[in-house]
């Protein structure tokens, strides 16, 4: 039973990126640019979650209006899952770019690329502040990595400067995977795992389930990047119901950097 699932959840896989591969087709010819790809890209990522026996139970709501979307980061599945939820833009890693298949669809979901380093910040700063002052949402995970959803790592203060420029809210939203069935974590994407064998696992399961918390929105005006951020993480921490020995206070900085 396990591998005909396996087999039929692949084929729709299958289908499913052939479809995502013409809407990326659609957006990129769209010059006018009517398409909402951040909305398409809902539309697919729903459709993946389905096909992957991933179920979302979501709590809070999220906030109107431009907004900088925080989350704690523990898979590439955060995308999707956060993505189904709302119409976003994220900020990703700009090796993802070239990636076959996965890089031509985050770039037709609008995502902005990060370089690696300090040098490329400020521009991608730039960009986003002026995608919020225009009424848009953005997510980003401020970890810089992805961890096995035990403890939050100390979120890095820089990426929290366009919400302040911009003057919008930001919403803090913490991820929590639900190990499956005989309480293995499958959903965690670390260390020296690859996509494909971490797909494989996620496609064998007949179902993993993912919480999703919308925290109450922080206002940004007036506030320290450093402030901000410590308090975005405390509310995902919260939310996560963290003990104090787990939480960013209580981690040393070599195990937070």
């Amino acid at each position: 039973m396990s591998l005909l699932r396996t087999i039929w959840r692949t084929a729709l896989l299958l289908a499913l990126i052939v479809l995502g591969l013409l809407m990326a087709v659609l957006v990129t010819a769209d010059l006018s640019e009517r398409l909402d790809c951040a909305r398409m890209a809902g539309w697919w990522h729903r459709r993946l979650l389905a096909v992957l026996g991933i179920r979302v139970q979501r709590h809070g709501t999220p906030v109107d209006g431009a907004h900088l979307s925080i989350a704690n980061h523990i898979s590439w599945l955060d995308i999707p899952v956060m993505n189904a939820c709302e119409p976003v833009r994220f900020v990703a890693k700009s090796e993802i770019r070239n990636w076959p298949l996965a890089g031509w669809l985050a770039t037709a979901a609008g995502s902005f690329y990060l370089r690696r380093g300090r040098g490329d910040a400020s521009r991608v700063v730039d960009r986003l502040t002026t995608y919020l002052r225009n009424g848009g949402s953005v997510a980003l995970f401020p970890e810089g990595t992805t961890t096995t959803g035990r403890q939050v790592q100390r979120f890095h203060a820089r990426m929290f400067a366009p919400a302040i420029d911009a003057r919008c809210v930001v919403q803090p939203i913490a991820l929590r995977y639900l190990p499956v069935a005989d309480g293995r974590d499958v959903a965690p994407f670390v260390g020296d795992d690859d996509l494909f064998r971490h797909l494989l696992r996620v496609l064998r399961e007949p179902r993993i389930d993912v919480e999703l918390t919308y925290c109450a929105p922080l206002e940004a005006l007036g506030r320290e990047r450093t402030e901000l951020a410590a308090a975005a993480q405390a509310a995902i921490e919260d939310a996560l119901g963290l003990p104090p020995d787990l939480r960013s206070a209580g981690v040393p900085l070599a195990a937070a950097a």
